[in-house]
């Protein structure tokens, strides 16, 4: 897939805002990060998504963007949940040549992630269209279907998040993503562990599934998917 696809999505609602020109580059993965330099966790072609946590000041962005233009990333993706996307990191990025978009407050970073790694699963089927993978095969559901699941099982958790402009629907992703590890998921997320024990926690509480039971986690990735 490419970033400039997602540019077509009404749900997403995303802008271009640096070299529009390169968004038809090809996206690998994707990845979520505030850290101020993640360049250890990327291999290059992601789209990086951001929540700019880690921007201070003006000073930040120069450093920030150019660490991305050396592992060759594909795009940047930054989320306005808390302010619009400062004009110093989208000089930064045209400067060194990196497609900037707007993630609007509306649209968590966790949805965007969603769309990625569903286009990207459905990418990867087979070329007769069989459902080789859970996202083919959630695909081919009736789109009422698959709102009435993601709404049973995450609707707590959605609603929890609107009501506290808070993202635990990311941090549930980040920690499926890292296969439930409590280390890999708290530096990926630059969190304290023990911070990450209480979001998950609260997830816990709000969907009534059990993160470490497989059936739980499988119900929770799914829905996260749909």
């Amino acid at each position: 897939m490419r970033t400039a696809e997602l540019l077509h999505d009404p749900e997403l609602r995303l802008r271009p805002l640096a070299c529009p020109e390169r968004l038809d580059r090809p996206v690998r993965q994707v990845f979520v990060t505030d850290l101020p330099d993640p360049t250890r966790y990327l291999d290059g072609g992601e789209l990086v998504l951001t929540g700019l946590m880690w921007r201070r000041g003006p000073y930040d962005s120069v450093p920030f963007v150019a660490a991305l233009a050396a592992k060759r990333i594909t795009a940047l993706a930054a989320g306005e949940a808390t302010a619009p996307v400062p004009d110093d990191l989208v000089a930064a990025c045209e400067r060194y040549g990196i497609p900037l978009v707007a993630v609007p407050a509306e649209t968590t970073l966790s949805r965007v992630m969603t769309v990625v790694l569903r286009r990207l699963d459905a990418e990867t089927g087979e070329p007769d269209d069989a459902p080789a993978s859970h996202a083919a095969l959630l695909a081919r559901l009736p789109a009422d279907a698959r709102r009435r699941f993601r709404q049973q099982v995450l609707g707590a958790v959605i609603g929890y998040d609107l009501r506290h402009r808070s993202d635990l629907l990311g941090t549930l992703a980040q920690f499926l993503a890292c296969s439930g590890s409590w280390t890999a998921c708290a530096r990926r997320l630059n969190l304290h562990v023990n911070t990450l024990r209480y979001r998950i926690r609260r997830i816990e509480e709000l969907t009534g599934r059990d993160l470490s039971s497989l059936d739980d986690r499988v119900d929770l990735l799914l829905a996260l998917r749909t």
